[in-house]
């Protein structure tokens, strides 16, 4: 099976087609009329059958086979003007003939070229004249009948017409696209909107999934997730600004026995409790961690030991003195809490945690209800 490989007709090689074939039967019948009005010969009439009859669908054939078409047409307007030119010098100048010849190809220059395809065009009908004159002599007839003048009216009317039409399809071409391309960006505007909020939702979702992943689903603080690289960061961050780090380990006090006596949920409330306390009294800049079964842990940037001492011992009596409501049951536990303060008692995270359980241990081991600062020798009690 052969495929069909046809090239397409440039746009302007078929419009310029449609225009030359109208307009010349038109310039053929005027020109034809002051012919006949002036006795012209068969040789004449043959030439003019040639140039207004025979010529448009030539220069269409040789435009549409050229490999620049729409060069090509445009040199087909530049032979058009030349033409134009011998047969107004040819025929003695005749006013309306003339005046019809310059104003058609002179218009359909501009169209192509702006104003200017105006030089274009005058250069070339002058060019065409002026060989007609240096080889036959110059001839001035302006005069043309009354039937050759209304059918160059006629000519040009239908021609402007046909023209203005053009005009007004291609500016109502151009409205419709650039309608087209409202709508388009409209919809591509809305489509960029939606996907922008899908984007948001998205990022929100990540954010949620992230933060559900840092953190502890029954008290809501923090888990040892995001404790790790959190600790890490604020203790280079200490570094840096040569600021001490306190660590603070919480324990409840015989939590087993809550769960034994009450069971778990009512554990859980003990849990919660504790969790809202710490995370409504701690600073801004303070991580509250629930870092294992009833462990509590906290990172109190910037804050000194003797400081870290006083606070922790507040929110051990403070909790000592609440009062956890149960569904029946109404119960009160104590706190043991051991402290480890950067630089002094450790330069990395593992080493902190570490000194600060040692010291939770002393605290548990000496009675509980207490809170212990680690010290290398020894450990500093507050009951």
């Amino acid at each position: 099976m052969t495929q069909n490989t046809k090239k397409p007709v440039h746009w302007a090689v078929r419009l310029n087609h449609q225009n030359r074939s109208g307009s010349f039967v038109l310039l053929f019948t005027a020109i034809g009329a002051h012919m006949v009005s002036q006795g012209y010969s068969l040789l004449a009439w043959g030439l003019l059958t040639l140039q207004f009859l025979v010529y448009p669908h030539l220069m269409y054939w040789r435009a549409r086979g050229a490999r620049d078409a729409m060069q090509a047409e445009l040199n087909n307007l530049v032979i058009d003007s030349l033409l134009f030119g011998i047969w107004a010098a040819a025929l003695a100048f005749p006013v309306w003939i003339t005046f019809t010849l310059v104003i058609g190809t002179t218009i359909t220059h501009v169209l192509y070229l702006g104003l200017r395809g105006v030089w274009r065009s005058v250069a070339a009908l002058a060019g065409g004249a002026l060989a007609t004159v240096t080889i036959a002599g110059l001839r001035l007839s302006p005069h043309t009948d009354g039937l050759t003048t209304l059918l160059c009216v006629v000519a040009l009317l239908l021609y402007l017409l046909a023209f203005a039409h053009l005009a007004y399809l291609r500016t109502r071409m151009l409205r419709d696209t650039r309608e087209k391309l409202r709508l388009r960006e409209q919809t591509l505007h809305a489509a960029n909107e939606a996907l922008q909020r899908q984007f948001a939702e998205i990022h929100a979702l990540q954010a949620q999934l992230s933060e559900q992943a840092n953190r502890d689903p029954l008290t809501g603080l923090y888990n040892r997730r995001y404790l790790d690289p959190t600790l890490a960061r604020e203790l280079a961050r200490c570094e840096r600004e040569g600021q001490p780090l306190s660590l603070m380990l919480i324990d409840l006090d015989h939590f087993k026995q809550v769960n034994d006596s009450y069971g778990h949920p009512a554990g859980d409330e003990v849990l919660k409790n504790l969790a809202a306390m710490l995370n409504e009294q701690a600073r801004a800049a303070d991580v509250v961690c629930r870092y294992g079964g009833e462990e509590f842990l906290l990172v109190l940037p910037n804050m000194p030991a003797h400081i870290a001492l006083v606070r922790a011992d507040q929110w051990r009596a403070a909790f000592a003195a609440t009062t956890v409501r149960f569904d029946k049951f109404q119960m009160q536990t104590t706190l043991s809490i051991g402290i480890a303060t950067y630089p002094g008692h450790g330069a990395s995270a593992e080493e902190l945690i570490r000194h600060a359980d040692r010291a939770l241990y002393r605290a548990k081991s000496e009675g509980r209800d207490r809170v212990m600062l680690f010290q290398t020798e020894t450990v500093v009690a507050i009951t």
